[in-house]
């Protein structure tokens, strides 16, 4: 017969095992990622154009300077490529929280503006950041780009200079 753990043993069982998740993953897996994407940065020719500190430095002021998080698209060094989102305002913030690893990020297009729903017989408003989020950027010295929609590219990795870079196509390759 097996004894029944009780509630603090049981706690510090899972406290263990999430430790024992992390610990791998520090270890073996992140580095194991870090090498492969940069293996692909080097097999494309690709820049840094953003490091650590400025990512968190992003994400931290757009947490506390905005009045809101703005949606965003993503697309990974090793990533799938996928179409990105529509330009019009999103219904939904952008979880800022979940941009880590940031070694692994190619690009970053942010959307400033989302739709927030009034009521059943009344239209969406639309509220926009566009004004505050580029003066963020400009005021952290983050290297971006503004297409004609008012979206912004953040570019992680890119072939040259992110100020005449054209935006990827819209249908995935």
């Amino acid at each position: 017969m097996t004894r029944q753990l009780t509630k603090a043993e049981w706690a510090a069982e899972r406290e263990a095992e999430r430790e024992a998740r992390q610990k791998h993953w520090l270890e073996v897996e992140r580095p194991a990622l870090k090498a492969r994407v940069l293996a692909e940065v080097e097999r494309r020719g690709l820049a840094s154009f953003m490091n650590r500190t400025r990512w968190e430095r992003l994400r931290e002021a757009v947490e506390t300077d905005l009045p809101f998080p703005p949606p965003f698209d993503l697309q990974t060094v090793l990533g799938k490529r996928e179409a990105p989102m529509d330009t019009r305002a999103a219904p939904f913030f952008g979880d800022w929280r979940e941009l880590e690893p940031f070694f692994e990020i190619e690009w970053l297009r942010v959307i400033p503006r989302y739709s927030r729903h009034m009521a059943m017989l009344l239209a969406d408003e639309v509220v926009d950041c566009t004004d505050a989020f580029r003066d963020l950027l400009v005021r952290l010295g983050v290297p971006f780009r503004e297409d004609e929609a008012r979206t912004f590219w953040i570019y992680g990795y890119a072939p040259a200079d992110p100020a005449t870079l054209t935006s990827p196509p819209e249908k995935p390759t």
